[in-house]
């Protein structure tokens, strides 16, 4: 066989290449965050049972798996629950805490009131404290206040329904046998009383929501930690093609691998630097947000936002930063 040394030259090249290509597709995997749960404490005598034949407390049970959904919504958080005896394994054993941070939440304060007047008013008012532990030395890396709240009123004249037509005519006696209720304002039937209340009973009232806004204070509180050096953060790089004056849309440097997705309204800041007379801290950054945009496209490293508002007198501009946080509803936030 001939040698030919220059399609030999060839190969290599082409599998040094690939396997640089290789490399720094593998350098630039998006890294996984592993958060660990601890039980959740509960220091007020709320209860809420599992149903009227199993007579257990679950509450606290539904209130972790709840804040764990809330982290699984970013591709990139792995959650693992912890039962009593595994959470003092964690604590214990260094080697069983393989995560980022541990999280407990404890619940201090629950406002449940009920007024019947022509129906029901109901409100809830939550408070949970929640404690950031160190899987390093199960020191205390942070910790906060939480608080939710949710009020709703049911109208219930005491019928079972409101009647449009109490008259009964061939026509509406055939095809409405109880009459015509266009309103439906009466609330179904959830089941006896008990003296706890089941958790289909609980799950569709307000004291629920309040419970609900309160670990989505949660989860925004965890994003915010360490001044929030957990948030992605990106640049306005470019306009797009299709953008107009009405419709402005701009290209950023954050896509799928920083768990952007289409829907997700981010925030456009923009920092001012003060000098202060502290010699320990002779400069401040404090950030401020000038606007806030849409995501309506995105890429593994880039996206297309649209903006939604920004200040009159400070445009969003290139070059500005864009942010989001890794937990939490991605919504609008004020113009400061």
């Amino acid at each position: 066989m001939r040698y030919k040394p220059g399609k030999m030259l060839g190969k290599i090249l082409f599998a040094i290449i690939f396997i640089t290509l290789l490399a720094e597709r593998a350098s630039f995997a998006a890294p996984v965050r592993h958060v660990v749960l601890l039980p959740t404490l509960n220091y007020t005598e709320y209860e809420v049972w599992d149903s009227k034949y199993y007579p257990v407390n679950v509450l606290e049970q539904k209130m972790t798996e709840y804040l764990a959904s809330l982290l699984r919504d970013n591709p990139y958080t792995d959650v693992s629950i912890l039962d009593e005896g595994q959470a003092a394994r964690w604590m214990d054993d260094p080697v069983f805490r393989q995560c980022d941070f541990a999280v407990r939440m404890e619940l201090h304060s629950v406002l449940a009131k009920q007024r019947e007047v022509l129906g029901s008013y109901e409100k809830g008012d939550v408070s949970l404290r929640v404690r950031i532990y160190n899987p390093m030395d199960t020191g205390l890396m942070e910790s906060f206040v939480s608080s939710g709240r949710d009020a709703r009123y049911t109208f219930d004249p005491g019928d079972d329904r409101l009647y449009l037509l109490n008259t009964r005519t061939s026509i509406i006696d055939i095809l409405y046998k109880d009459g015509l209720d266009f309103l439906r304002l009466t609330p179904p039937y959830k089941g006896q009383k008990m003296s706890r209340p089941t958790w289909q009973q609980f799950s569709s009232t307000p004291y629920w929501q309040a419970f609900k806004n309160a670990i989505d204070d949660v989860a925004v509180g965890i994003a915010n930690m360490r001044d929030g050096e957990m948030y992605v953060i990106g640049r306005i790089i470019s306009p797009t093609a299709d953008s107009t004056k009405r419709s402005r849309e701009y290209i950023i440097t954050l896509g799928r691998q920083d768990a952007i997705a289409v829907g997700d309204i981010l925030q456009v800041i923009r920092g001012d630097t003060y000098i202060t007379v502290d010699p320990e801290n002779p400069v401040v950054v404090m950030s401020r947000v000038i606007g806030n945009v849409r995501v309506v496209r995105t890429m593994s490293e880039q996206a297309v936002v649209r903006l939604l508002n920004e200040r009159k007198n400070d445009p969003v501009q290139l070059n500005d930063l864009v942010t989001a946080p890794p937990y939490g509803k991605k919504k609008a936030a004020p113009l400061r």
